[in-house]
């Protein structure tokens, strides 16, 4: 071709290219291969009969939001999610939850209890789970495993620190122990908590249950929320609502890489491994606008809202089951514990026999309105929901007798702390239908007058850290506390280097209920809340064990437990300062994390994170001007200005300047 030609032709297609840009055209996806996994396929009969590690991931509303047929995407946002559905057991389960209620969720799963038995609009966790509750956690805790929970959230929030501990987790690692360069957006990246999913079970020796879930996906979508969208998306779409779509989408690309990260990790690993992956609820996209738009649903009166509304996509994956056991699933949450169970070749209870067992004939539990549409055996319902209830009331009743001047004689049908996991609780119900009342005792959960109502605004799950914060609208919570530095904690200046001060919860009481002879101790303030103390936390307060009554004493460790000191430099300070009147110290240790602020005689400084080893802080001259001793340490501080933990207490001598 002539070089004249050739040039036209390349003038007129760099041309075609400006005008298609212009025009806002997107290229069609080219589809992606799926993601390689290399398989670790040769075992030993010695190596599979070790129990698998079992971890459970909560991928926060996440959703496929590529079934909406009348969207088309710039890139497939999650090739991984959809690569496992290919090879390995996935399916849907039928939340009870929509646009939040994320610990409803979870109760389900670890408990196997069913919301459908609780009071509407009820979160159990702050208002029934007050005592040991048996759970998945505590029936493998007592199999050896190392039970731990992670959530990159606040440990009061839904009351999780007490809950985990009731539940039988030995560890909870919760936002305060995240790092502030973690943060995507407005929350915690995906990525931190698969990494501290991978580091707990390097921790430990044997097999791990962990329990964890995921923030970046969070409600709100708008745009904006994420520093660049990489997906763009295409449809008879308001600007409006395709910038909801391509928010969600972004997120659900960032839980998506978290997934690959995570199976990649268990891939390579010899130790017999499951994972299982799903979302809680589904996303309220700004209110149902983009469901809407894009013809999805017709409104919240469409005849298919449950189906299409409800059900939210699970992938459970393995490194070492034989791929012809894939299966395709649909179930409630509450038989998913079970079902993995099962598939870990793990012993149950009486309570999982039954859940399994009914699962194979009731896989699905929908609200009432559902049940003629749906077949549902009313009989099946009535004896789950009174077993549920039984249990619960053991529990309840074990934890009375068990409490200090409990007169026992007047608990009978408590089993002496009986674990209702362990123990079929359905003899405590009798077969002709008296389901309310176990030994002549209202059951629990009953009494609907017994709930706090809960107003879960704009279809969020954090409406708790908005009443904390005063606010109405959950949007305005904003969880960074203090993301490139510490939370705002005091008048006095214990924040970071970032501007924490719209942390919800965070009203900035001064510190005087901190008390600094506890915290020197290695003691925890004892508040309300029943924040855990320091190091093996085992002698925290009010633990009574989290088995289901037979795990008193058992160590609960919140995070990492105490922080380390290990030097702090410079070893001394001089009177005045530095040549511009200035003094700094920085302090070296671990494992430092957002909550970690420095004390300096027995008061909050403003404290700089640089590493998970490394913290400074900038001395006000008062500190400085006299020659003395310094008091300094290290301690685990919440947005509600509770200590959570605290290090030993190093001297700083402050010496007069030599000349």
């Amino acid at each position: 071709m002539p070089l004249f030609l050739r040039l036209t032709a390349l003038t007129c297609g760099l041309f075609l290219l400006v005008i298609l840009q212009a025009s806002g055209y997107i290229r069609p996806p080219v589809p992606l291969p799926p993601p390689e996994i290399e398989m670790q396929t040769e075992w030993s009969p010695e190596e599979l009969q070790k129990p698998p590690n079992i971890i459970i991931l909560l991928s926060e509303a996440f959703w496929d939001i590529t079934q909406i047929k009348s969207l088309h995407f710039s890139e497939d946002p999650a090739p991984m999610f959809h690569a496992l559905q290919e090879k390995f057991t996935h399916g849907t389960l039928l939340s009870p939850m929509f646009g939040g209620g994320t610990a409803n969720v979870e109760l389900e799963v670890l408990t196997g209890h069913s919301m459908r038995f609780f009071p509407e609009d009820s979160t159990p966790y702050e208002q029934y789970i007050k005592q040991p509750t048996a759970s998945l956690a505590s029936l493998l805790s007592e199999q050896g495993y190392a039970t731990t929970a992670i959530s990159p959230f606040y440990h009061w929030f839904f009351n999780s620190s007490e809950v985990y501990k009731h539940l039988g987790f030995a560890r909870f690692i919760s936002l305060e122990y995240f790092n502030p360069d973690e943060y995507v957006g407005p929350y915690i990246g995906d990525h931190a908590v698969v990494r501290r999913i991978i580091e707990e079970t390097e921790r430990s020796p044997g097999a791990d249950f962990i329990f964890a879930n995921t923030m970046e996906n969070h409600y709100h979508y708008w745009p904006g929320k994420f520093k660049k969208n990489h997906i763009e998306v295409k449809g008879h779409l308001s600007n409006t609502a395709k910038g909801i779509a391509e928010t969600y989408a972004q997120g659900m690309s960032g839980a998506d890489r978290a997934l690959q990260e995570l199976i990649l990790h268990f891939s390579r690993l010899k130790e017999p491994t499951i994972v299982v992956f799903f979302g809680d609820h589904l996303p309220s996209l700004e209110k149902l606008q983009v469901y809407k738009e894009s013809n999805y649903i017709g409104g919240e009166d469409d005849p298919d809202f449950l189906e299409k509304m409800h059900n939210t996509p699970v992938v459970i994956w393995s490194n070492y089951l034989p791929k012809e056991s894939k299966e395709e699933l649909h179930m409630s949450p509450s038989f998913l514990g079970p079902y993995v169970l099962n598939l870990a070749k793990r012993p149950g209870s009486p309570y999982t026999d039954y859940l399994s067992d009914l699962y194979r004939k009731m896989p699905v539990l929908p609200p009432k309105a559902y049940y003629e549409a749906m077949n549902i055996d009313v009989n099946l319902v009535k004896q789950y929901e009174d077993r549920q209830k039984a249990i619960l009331e053991l529990e309840k009743q074990a934890a009375a007798a068990s409490a200090p001047g409990a007169v026992h004689g007047d608990t009978t049908g408590a089993a002496g702390g009986v674990d209702a996991y362990s123990e079929d609780a359905s003899n405590a119900v009798s077969a002709g239908g008296a389901s309310d009342t176990v030994n002549g005792d209202a059951v629990a959960g009953s009494d609907a007058s017994n709930a706090t109502g809960r107003a879960d605004a704009a279809g969020s799950d954090v409406s708790s850290a908005a009443a904390e914060a005063g606010t109405a609208d959950n949007s305005d919570v904003n969880p960074a506390a203090g993301r490139a530095g510490m939370a705002d904690n005091s008048p006095s200046g214990s924040t970071g280097t970032g501007d924490a001060s719209d942390t919800a919860g965070n009203t900035a009481p001064d510190n005087s209920d901190v008390n600094p002879a506890a915290a020197e101790a290695g003691m925890a303030d004892n508040s309300s809340s029943g924040s855990t103390g320091t190091g093996d936390a085992s002698d925290t307060a009010g633990s009574a064990g989290a088995a289901g009554g037979d795990t008193k004493g058992k160590p609960f460790i919140l995070g990492y437990g105490e922080p380390l000191i290990e030097r702090v430099s410079p070893a001394s300070l001089t009177v005045g300062g530095d040549t511009f009147g200035r003094s700094q110290l920085t302090i070296h240790g671990g494992r430092y994390g957002l909550g970690c602020t420095v004390f300096i005689n027995g008061e909050a400084q403003q404290t700089t994170w640089q590493s998970e080893s490394s913290l400074s802080v900038n001395l006000p001259k008062t500190l400085t001007t006299h020659a003395g001793t310094l008091d300094v340490q290290v301690r685990v501080v919440d947005s509600k200005n509770r200590v959570l933990a605290a290090s030993r207490l190093v001297k700083i001598p402050v010496q007069e300047k030599k000349h």
